[in-house]
């Protein structure tokens, strides 16, 4: 330290009369930093709470699997309900305060997961509620309806309370639960069922990209294979193929536009997957089939190679 506060006075970098509080500045620079301890519960600590949630969680699963159908309606939905209670309760318990949850990740983690937990059972006790109360068959069936809605909608306040891909699920699921069951009981049941899954991914993508979820990554990737697969469930499993192959054409252009704004990869796969299923299965159904299996790998593969490159190429200009 004192070499080098002689060297700086010396090449005239530091006055002599204030060589010691330069001295002091470089002693202070040289030492080694200080490493703060982890606030909050270690890695370990989390693995084993995950654990035991997951062992009560089984344990109730395996009392009601014994005694079900012992339980009667209302001892089912009472069941239900008590299990969305503890894992709740759990949930609020490892959240804590905003200012504890703001500085500890694991702890939001862990509350997320258990909240999204409580979530889906408490969808579990709507549906099983709603069964019980209605009595006939159903043209729609509302007990699977209403048991979505809520799990979204008690997924959506547990993600906000804490946040975490286990959220997301929870959301998303109930959204896919809920929506196609309504869409089911149109005339055109595969119509709807994939119409349903491709309007709950491009809203899911809409409300993603307004910065709502924190978790953007997961909630693109799960948005754009939610879209994907219900633009293809339509060209597959309805008379529409036409509407489905433009459908998948529009995720694959939309796709490509998301890309170039914001370089999030799960566009730029959405982009190069649809575009790998909807150009055989277009060429295939326009030729009435003439084409064969020698042809149809032919053109996926051909196909598959062009999307490869054009997202590479997409990849490479986006990065420039």
């Amino acid at each position: 330290m004192d070499r080098v506060t002689e060297a700086l006075v010396a090449q005239g970098l530091v006055r002599p009369e204030d060589a010691e509080r330069a001295r002091g500045v470089v002693a202070g620079g040289l030492e080694a930093p200080k490493v703060e301890a982890q606030a909050g519960l270690p890695k370990l600590v989390e693995v084993v709470a995950y654990l035991g949630a997951a062992l009560v969680l089984a344990a109730g699963l395996l009392f009601m699997a014994q005694t079900w159908d012992d339980l009667g309606e209302v001892g089912q939905v009472v069941a239900m309900v008590l299990v969305t209670a503890i894992l709740g309760g759990a949930g609020l318990v490892a959240r804590g305060s905003l200012a504890v949850l703001a500085g500890n990740e694991v702890r939001r983690r862990l509350a997320g997961t258990l909240l999204a937990g409580a979530a889906v059972t408490a969808g579990f006790a709507v549906a099983i509620a709603v069964d019980a109360i209605h009595d006939g068959s159903f043209d729609t069936y509302w007990p699977g309806f209403a048991g979505g809605l809520v799990t979204m909608l008690v997924g959506f306040v547990g993600y906000r309370l804490a946040s975490s891909a286990a959220g997301l699920l929870a959301v998303l699921g109930g959204a896919l639960v809920a929506a196609p069951t309504w869409a089911a009981s149109l005339d055109e049941e595969a119509l709807g069922v994939g119409g349903a899954f491709f309007f709950v991914g491009v809203i899911w993508l809409v409300v993603t990209e307004s910065g709502l979820f924190a978790q953007r990554t997961i909630a693109r990737s799960l948005g754009c294979s939610t879209a994907v697969f219900g633009a293809q469930f339509i060209a597959l499993a309805s008379d529409r193929h036409a509407l489905g192959y433009v459908l998948t054409a529009g995720i694959v252009v939309g796709s490509v536009l998301m890309y170039l704004a914001q370089l999030a990869w799960p566009y730029l796969t959405a982009a190069v997957v649809g575009i790998t299923f909807v150009v055989p299965e277009a060429v295939s159904d326009w030729t009435s089939g003439d084409l064969g299996v020698i042809g149809g790998v032919m053109v996926t593969g051909l196909t598959l190679l062009a999307a490869s490159f054009a997202g590479y190429w997409l990849r490479r200009e986006a990065s420039e």
